[in-house]
């Protein structure tokens, strides 16, 4: 009698923690994330690049976003556009994007003939909202409320505006793509996934644990074990905003929108990308289209390229600021462009 007391006493202490957990769980992500999520000091990357642009607000969805629009074309002159979507995380921001947009975009691109614009994220900067609760579709829609912006700006070509993005922002090219194609012409996937948001996360620890020295049975096992408990306990604890967002976008696939795209798309990736796999993404395509990958679709990897489009080994984790970007990169975005937008 004393035992089943015991085990009564027990379940229902274990049953009051989850009631405890679900709580809290529910006033960290609805009721008052603020309290749990506040903004971060930007950090203090080289941002002179920036200073180049025009800035600009616009509307999406009720939020008001912050960003930039750079060209050197006359004013007169009606010019293509490239909308720039930035990666995951609160520290995605134009601010550390800015060398990046810098030497593959405004210093390779001839800006006399095409505009680039680049915005903050929901939350990020200057602009309004939260990005950990934005999922895929929201983030496309807000890159389609800046095309509609420069849209009406003298200097922009409304019927040649593409869509680029970086990393997760080569998701949200995906997405922008197949939802708006009387808004986007063409699109550049850089170091995006051509697979689900779990996959990368395998992705992403296999390569951890190859470099610590696991082989790749070892290395996935584990990476699949690690990833279903980062799952469980971010549904649980989302009490940072990566956790938010990984439970927002956790069953996100591309599949059902790259089946939509019928704008010429250019996916590029880097031979030593420890966060994407070029062959994993390839893979991926083929298990999407068991045919053949369609013709409007352009994939080129960058040999000895990093996530970051640097030239450095898959496993390197020094400094990056001194690093160089492969210009095997920077070639292929300015034949693309020229031949798609130009």
């Amino acid at each position: 009698m004393a035992n089943y007391l015991a085990l009564k006493k027990f379940v229902k202490l274990l049953l009051a923690l989850f009631l405890l957990i679900a709580l809290v769980s529910l006033y960290a992500n609805m009721l008052h994330p603020r309290l749990f999520f506040g903004k971060k000091a930007l950090s203090s990357p080289d941002t002179t690049a920036m200073n180049k642009g025009r800035d600009i607000t616009f509307n999406s969805g009720g939020a008001a976003l912050k960003g930039k629009i750079f060209t050197t074309a006359p004013s007169e002159r009606k010019v293509p556009l490239i909308v720039f979507c930035v990666g995951s995380g609160d520290g995605s921001t134009m601010r550390n994007y800015a060398k990046m947009i810098d030497t593959l975009l405004l210093q390779n691109l001839p800006m006399d003939s095409i505009a680039v614009l680049c915005f903050e994220k929901r939350g990020l900067g200057a602009s309004e909202g939260d990005w950990y609760s934005a999922d895929f579709e929201q983030r496309a829609a807000d890159a389609k409320a800046a095309a509609d912006y420069a849209a009406t700006l003298p200097y922009i070509d409304g019927h040649r505006m593409a869509i680029a993005g970086h990393s997760q922002g080569g998701w949200i090219t995906q997405v922008g793509l197949a939802q708006y194609p009387e808004t986007f012409v063409a699109g550049i996937s850089m170091a995006g996934p051509a697979f689900p948001v779990r996959e990368q996360l395998v992705n992403d620890y296999v390569n951890q644990y190859r470099c610590a020295g696991a082989n790749e049975a070892d290395a996935m096992k584990k990476a699949e074990r690690q990833v279903s408990m980062d799952l469980f306990v971010t549904r649980f604890f989302p009490f940072q905003p990566n956790w938010a967002q990984l439970q927002v976008i956790k069953d996100f696939d591309p599949g059902i929108y790259l089946k939509k795209i019928n704008a010429p798309i250019l996916f590029l990736w880097g031979s030593h990308d420890a966060l994407v796999s070029p062959e994993w993404c390839k893979a991926s395509l083929k298990k999407y289209f068991p045919g053949n990958i369609p013709a409007n679709f352009d994939t080129l990897t960058i040999t000895g390229a990093t996530h970051s489009f640097k030239l450095a080994d898959i496993c390197y984790h020094g400094p990056s600021s001194q690093v160089p970007y492969a210009p095997e990169c920077k070639e292929a975005l300015l034949s693309w462009v020229r031949k798609k937008l130009l």
